[in-house]
């Protein structure tokens, strides 16, 4: 069984949580996706137990790892070596290195950063685990600006449904043994410059409410004084009570800075029905 297919309508700016149970798919979407971004010209990095099995799985395809290792293209690293190079996990400072390398990438000229996380060193009751799902939100402001896509890889075998589903609601987007990633379903998640804002498209609701929170958080944290933003849904397909009243606490969280554009009539009557201002919408 490949994993070919999985994951293949990833785009610059995806975060996407994949639970999966099947070794082989995991190796061989990994594969693929790894694969996918060196043909795009982006710096590619494997964070996991087991960079010497996924690079074996790229030099059986031709990939000449050796080569995109030495030209820093090519990252693969234990959990020790990133997450967890600390001795535990900081989740700060996982913030601040992710943020650097994806400075980094930029500087280096590569089109984008695509970074696959196996996170299955999370399960080993390591310490500061328990700010995986903080950490999981808070990451989403990296991915808004559209240079970073990221998949994080969970073991069904090793994670219990509860676990699963609280770091599933951190990530915009979700992929499983039975589901493939659906940009359509997904909430996609994109900073603008004009106007200054944020662009949702997809379906927001209880499944990704965390990372809407996060990405709006960002949003009015990131405010000019005396500015505002502009919050465009035209291409919301979808939107539920969870994600409209994320969308109405940033509103207030910015003094009614934010507007909130191009709702389509089942989304504005939500709007409304849970108290949004009339004047805080274009």
């Amino acid at each position: 069984m490949s994993g070919l297919g999985v994951l293949d309508q990833l785009d610059l700016g995806d975060h996407v949580c994949w639970t999966v149970d099947d070794d082989t798919v995991r190796l061989d979407a990994v594969a693929d996706v790894l694969e996918g971004g060196l043909r795009a010209r982006h710096k590619v990095v494997y964070l996991g137990d087991d960079p010497g099995a996924v690079l074996h799985r790229l030099d059986a395809r031709k990939v000449p790892t050796r080569s995109l290792l030495a030209t820093g293209q090519l990252r693969a690293e234990t959990a020790e070596a990133s997450y967890l190079s600390a001795g535990s996990f900081d989740a700060e400072a996982a913030l601040a290195l992710f943020a650097t390398a994806k400075a980094q990438a930029r500087d280096e000229g590569y089109q984008g950063l695509r970074v696959i996380g196996d996170m299955s060193w999370a399960a080993r009751g390591v310490a500061g685990a328990d700010r995986l799902d903080w950490y999981e939100a808070r990451v989403n402001e990296v991915f808004v600006d559209g240079y970073v896509v990221g998949v994080c890889a969970y073991d069904r075998k090793l994670f219990d449904p509860l676990t699963l589903r609280r770091l599933a609601l951190a990530h915009p987007g979700a992929a499983g043994p039975l589901l493939p990633f659906d940009p359509e379903s997904s909430l996609r998640c994109r900073r603008t410059t004009e106007p200054f804002g944020l662009r949702l498209t997809g379906e927001a609701d209880m499944s990704n409410r965390y990372a809407l929170e996060s990405v709006l958080d960002g949003l009015v944290t990131d405010l000019p004084p005396d500015a505002t933003a502009v919050v465009d849904v035209t291409g919301l397909r979808f939107a539920d009570t969870a994600a409209a009243r994320v969308m109405i606490q940033a509103v207030a969280d910015s003094m009614d800075r934010i507007r909130i554009r191009g709702c389509s009539p089942v989304v504005g009557r939500l709007l409304r029905f849970h108290g949004l201002p009339d004047a805080a919408t274009l």
